[in-house]
């Protein structure tokens, strides 16, 4: 378990190629310090070892950035990844480097005493798993409450064990205006229904979506529907995929904000990207999603590596749907519950 973490700290650790460790030093400052510094990123050391020049043999360079919280961390994360510029310079100064590596810390003062939390309730049988129906939609704003009213109508016709129609809270990240998501007892059910139809209304202009099947697991209820759909290219490996998702499963462990989730694979998908995970999750509030969730190490020093681009871990790779919206009724029920 962490307390709260003041400053972070973000080590980029460096194998140079024989004979170019002080060419990588001056390309890093001149090239990539800059545009660092101006994403909040305080420049604290650049260490090399062994100290000595060598012409035929690799230097390690580490270099220590720090910022203020992890508000700033993510902040400084949200400025670099849309800009090609930061993942370009790393590609443009390859043949100076031979491997690196980038890790994210606090310092030891910052972990507090206790016990590592409890582990998560046992995962409910696959028998009782349902088809979840996510769809991310962009809407006209003069037509916004007019289509949520007609969508929340073709909803209760759908024949859905479940379903949250809602408009999107702010702070949601290519998660369109509305957010809809059904659960159907199986495949067949879905698709006996017609709420499809419902999404040619000439006022909904994008959708994002995924069709799954899984069994969510519950420890609570919630106020807050989220999900989060991703693609992850299908060269990556099979380690690495299992490694991702085994990170993203564990983090409802470490914040209890979450009380409801389900990690699924996709079944089929639409919208930007070829969609291939959903994750999922009911939170006690806003504030436990844009609090405990963000700010807890198991996300930013964690599991954020496979999305950064400035890291050698990243698989995803495609911009993601983080879509959130607000939720009165328990969503992720295992089977007909």
């Amino acid at each position: 378990m962490c307390s709260a973490v003041a400053e972070v700290f973000v080590i980029d650790r460096v194998v140079t190629a024989p004979g170019c460790a002080q060419a990588f030093i001056d390309a890093y400052l001149s090239g990539y310090a800059p545009g660092a510094r101006k994403r909040g990123m305080d420049l604290r050391d650049v260490l090399v070892s062994p100290p000595i020049r060598f012409d035929d043999r690799p230097n390690v360079v580490t270099i220590t950035w720090s910022l203020p919280s992890p508000q700033a961390w993510w902040q400084m994360t949200w400025q670099g990844r849309p800009d090609p510029m930061v993942a370009s310079w790393w590609a443009e100064i390859a043949d100076l480097v031979v491997e690196r590596s980038r890790s994210v810390a606090s310092r030891a003062d910052d972990l507090d005493g206790a016990e590592p939390p409890p582990p998560l309730p046992d995962a409910p049988p696959s028998s009782i798993a349902t088809v979840g129906v996510t769809r991310l939609l962009d809407v006209a704003e003069s037509e916004r409450e007019r289509v949520l009213s007609a969508l929340g109508a073709a909803a209760d016709a759908s024949g859905a064990l479940r379903a949250v129609v809602e408009p999107t809270l702010p702070g949601s990240r290519n998660g369109g205006d509305i957010l809809v998501h059904l659960r159907f007892a199986d495949h067949n059910a879905w698709t006996d229904s017609d709420f499809d139809h419902a999404l040619s209304d000439p006022a909904i202009t994008h959708v994002n979506g995924v069709t799954y099947r899984g069994t969510p697991r519950r420890r609570g209820n919630g106020t807050v529907y989220r999900t989060l759909l991703l693609r992850v290219p299908p060269e990556v490996s099979a380690d690495d995929l299992a490694a991702f998702e085994g990170e993203l499963a564990m983090m409802p462990r470490y914040v209890p904000a979450i009380v409801a989730w389900q990690l699924s694979r996709v079944d089929d998908a639409v919208g930007t990207s070829d969609w291939t995970h959903v994750f999922e999750q009911e939170f006690t509030d806003v504030d436990g999603l844009m609090g405990p969730y963000l700010m807890h190490p198991v996300h930013w020093a964690v599991v954020d590596r496979w999305f950064d681009p400035e890291t050698t871990d990243m698989i995803v790779r495609d911009r993601v749907c983080h879509s959130f919206c607000e939720l009165t009724n328990p969503m992720l029920l295992a089977g007909r519950g």
